[in-house]
């Protein structure tokens, strides 16, 4: 359970512009004073019935050198890591998540939790972002999103030939920002998850469907709209200040004649202060796959 909750946290973090409303792939080129590379919008956890994947990934893949994925996901496996997410997704002493949250809130959770067999004393330790992430992992694992994600699949492929790897982002930063997701407005988190996890099935089947076509305004509506009206703080925390820290990264990537296969949540991509639009907006090229 522990393992899964970070796949469903970069799962959830999906894409887009409208200049590229009409692409038909998940995968895009981006171009610069002679130097490419290719940026590919990931989701986290699929089905074996999600593969093969777009053609398009593979495309990439082949013809760069460098896979650059948002973190190490084996890290995540070490007891040192592990016991750092503990640390900081936990409370400490006596405090608890009830501390949070309205007593009608209490019963919304306490009625979902009987529903799928976990007992809420098992859970009155897990700080909001982190109850809410494990929730929704195993709601995924219960509609079968159980599979090797994009980012997975890459990165053991590039392992098996001894491809070089690159990442964005450590593993301790990750669970910095799952820690602090939903701090300070915890209540509204809670009942905002609870609601989530009952449309999940049905936004399940319209997000595969806009990620394989690359459908980025049905991303948008589906998966990041209402983040960024109803908790425009946790949107910042886990879109907008990580794309701003990984623009930089990319374009020093293609100041480089190496070119690169650079995967991350596709919601990385999404609007005006989505990746894609950023480097259009500092000359760069850009061109779906």
């Amino acid at each position: 359970m522990k393992k899964n909750t970070f796949f469903y946290l970069l799962f959830f973090c999906f894409i887009f512009s409208a200049n590229f409303a009409f692409a038909k792939s998940p995968v895009w080129k981006v171009s610069k004073d002679g130097h490419h590379l290719f940026i590919g919008g990931t989701l986290h956890l699929l089905t074996p019935s999600d593969y093969p994947l777009p053609p398009s990934f593979d495309a990439a893949y082949k013809n760069s050198k460098l896979l650059v994925l948002e973190t190490d996901l084996q890290k995540f496996n070490s007891p040192e890591v592990q016991q750092e997410l503990l640390r900081r997704a936990l409370y400490t002493g006596d405090q608890k998540l009830t501390d949070f949250l309205k007593s009608e809130t209490v019963q919304s959770l306490e009625s979902y939790l009987a529903s799928r067999g976990i007992p809420l004393q098992s859970v009155l330790k897990f700080k909001v972002g982190m109850l809410s992430m494990t929730l929704t992992v195993l709601e995924l694992e219960r509609l079968g999103m159980v599979g090797t994600g994009v980012d997975a699949y890459y990165g053991l492929r590039a392992l098996n030939e001894n491809r070089k790897v690159g990442y964005l982002e450590t593993a301790y930063e990750q669970i910095n920002y799952l820690s602090r997701m939903g701090e300070g407005n915890e209540n509204k988190f809670m009942e905002y998850t609870l609601n989530d996890l009952k449309s999940l099935p049905q936004q399940l089947d319209s997000i595969k469907k806009a990620w394989k076509n690359g459908d980025t305004a049905l991303l948008e509506k589906v998966a990041l709209d209402s983040w960024v009206y109803l908790f425009p703080e946790v949107y910042e925390l886990l879109v907008l200040d990580r794309n701003k820290n990984w623009v930089p990264k990319i374009q020093q990537m293609l100041a480089t004649k190496e070119v690169e296969l650079v995967l991350f949540g596709a919601l990385h991509l999404a609007g005006d202060d989505g990746i894609l639009a950023q480097l259009e907006k500092l000359g760069c090229k850009i061109e779906n796959l």
